[in-house]
């Protein structure tokens, strides 16, 4: 969603594909976009190279939910623009016209409005039906064609005036009926065959009249069952109705799986990311039109733009985990994916992964020195300060470390520990893990820092970059990673003083390596003896 300048009321906006926007443009389309507990909410809406307008309310939870069924909408229209055309039997297509009736009924089920409304719109609808009138008004949702009504038909009799025009003079199906038509067709993702478009319009037309003459009758008090309403076969039985299995539908299948089995919140973003990137470069959302071929041009796309290594370890891990569980729980039938194949890039190093004595005091200063910016957030610039020298003393991964709240920081066995805990956010083992505070850590004041927070956590959310950005101007060497590097460099610090592997481990929190390894519990205590153990960074008085 987009704002206009100086309003309140967001905006609806998407860009229209390359590949069909000629086909489509100039192209009228009927949106009903209410959702539940919404007042009604119709708009008519022309194709251009995008498709805008206002979502007409300032209340965010109902703009958005306007917003996700447009999108599904003019998606499903994309989609079905490269469909092929299909043929229906009669039945088939008064089971989908009765689609026309129940939009009718359920916009205006509670509420119908005047009868008159309803007058006019069945005048105008039987006349058109009948081939009595030219270039009638599209039938609206909303009906109000009093004035339409009084130019072509006088302000007598209305049926007199009807049928005293000729009968089958003009063709005006398409004019009356053809946005409630493409809506059905739309909501159904059924592309039909142009020989069929005429007896349709006509079933579509028919159905329309119906609910007319039913809302006329409510409005007037009478809210009687409309023996009409079941000439409709169900819809579901229409053989062509098939439902669509989507990628993003997809993922949040898996998703629900997933998180039951402990998977965390950041593997879903991340795979999320991935998704979206495939919808975005198919054009569509339509998981069972997805070609190996699709799958192959995606992956040369992306090698454009992005290294083979984030291809392989950033992109495919999500769609191919998608697709495999899709095929599993026989939601599809193959894995596109699996026509990828990515060779790993032969891993050429220079240096060493973690940071040098003179990087880390280097770092260590640079974090002790900084000012808070003028305008930024107070817990953005205590990220900055802490968030490095925590990672330096834990090993622990700076996404750890920025999630920490005030209530995190306790004692235990004695000691004053991080209680890095998935409650706080994402732990990527799904396991807390209590690691002591070094002293260098205490003596430069991070407890009177804790203690002089507000409940809840230390750092701002999303200080993540910031803290990356603000490292890379202190270490600038590429072929590092700013934050994981401390992670190597405890590692290394450890073997160089023959640190017991399994308590750095737990530390770290890294799996144990062997089965024997994993009897048993590293104590806070013995991991304070390696924490105190660390040596102390050189830092600037």
């Amino acid at each position: 969603m987009s704002k206009r300048a100086g309003s309140t009321v967001p905006q609806f906006r998407i860009r229209v594909p390359t590949k069909i926007v000629d086909r489509l443009r100039g192209k009228r389309v009927l949106l009903s976009i209410s959702p539940p507990d919404d007042y009604p909410f119709v708009r008519t809406v022309t194709i251009g190279s995008d498709v805008s307008f206002s979502l007409g309310t300032d209340d965010r939870t109902v703009a958005e939910a306007r917003q996700a069924n447009a999108l599904d909408h003019l998606r499903r229209l994309f989609d079905l623009t490269e469909a092929a055309p299909i043929s229906l039997s009669h039945k088939d297509m008064v089971a989908l016209s009765g689609e026309t009736y129940r939009l009718y009924q359920e916009i205006h089920r509670d509420n119908p409005g005047e009868p008159d409304a309803w007058m006019y719109h069945k005048a105008l609808s039987r006349a058109a039906l009948e081939g009595r009138i030219r270039n009638p008004p599209a039938a609206a949702l909303m009906p109000n064609e009093v004035n339409t009504v009084i130019e072509l038909f006088g302000t007598e009799d209305l049926t007199a005036a009807i049928n005293a025009l000729p009968a089958h003079q003009h063709d005006a199906l398409e004019d009356r009926f053809g946005l409630l038509a493409d809506w059905v067709l739309i909501r159904q993702r059924i592309h039909l065959n142009p020989d069929d478009r005429g007896r349709f319009l006509r079933l579509v037309g028919t159905a329309s009249l119906d609910a007319g003459w039913q809302l006329r009758r409510n409005a007037e008090g009478d809210y009687s069952p409309d023996p009409k309403a079941l000439r409709f076969p169900p819809v579901e039985s229409v053989t062509a109705i098939k439902p669509r299995q989507t990628l993003t539908g997809l993922l949040d299948l898996w998703w629900a799986e997933a998180k039951a089995t402990g998977r965390s919140q950041n593997t879903y973003d991340t795979y999320r990311g991935a998704i979206d990137r495939l919808v975005k470069h198919l054009g569509h959302d339509d998981a069972n039109r997805v070609t190996d071929q699709d799958m192959l041009a995606f992956k040369d796309a992306r090698l454009k733009v992005v290294t083979a290594k984030t291809l392989k370890d950033g992109d495919l891990p999500g769609i191919k985990s998608v697709f495999s569980w899709a095929v599993d729980n026989r939601k599809l039938t193959n894995n596109p994916a699996d026509a990828i194949k990515v060779k790993a890039e032969k891993k050429i190093r220079t240096r060493s992964k973690g940071f040098t004595d003179q990087e880390a005091s280097a770092i260590f200063n640079a974090c002790l020195a900084y000012v808070q910016k003028p305008k930024e957030d107070a817990r953005t610039a205590a990220a900055k300060r802490w968030a490095p020298l925590i990672a330096c003393y834990t090993g622990c991964r700076i996404a750890e470390a920025l999630q920490l709240r005030k209530e995190d920081i306790r004692e235990e066995s004695g000691h004053h520990v991080f209680d890095l805990n998935p409650l706080a956010g994402s732990i990527k083992t799904g396991t807390y893990r209590l690691v002591p505070i070094h002293p260098h850590l205490i003596q430069l004041g991070f407890l009177r820092f804790v203690a002089d927070s507000d409940s809840g956590p230390l750092f701002a959310k999303g200080s993540y970059k910031r803290v990356v950005d603000f490292v890379r101007t202190v270490v600038t060497d590429e072929r590092i990673q700013p934050n994981h590097a401390w992670r190597h460099r405890l590692k290394s610090v450890s073997r160089n003083l023959g640190f017991d592997p399994r308590v750095v481990d737990a530390i770290q929190g890294h799996a144990p390596r062997t089965s024997s390894d994993d009897y048993g519990d590293v104590s806070v205590v013995a991991m304070a003896r390696i924490i105190n153990d660390i040596p102390r960074i050189a830092v600037s008085p």
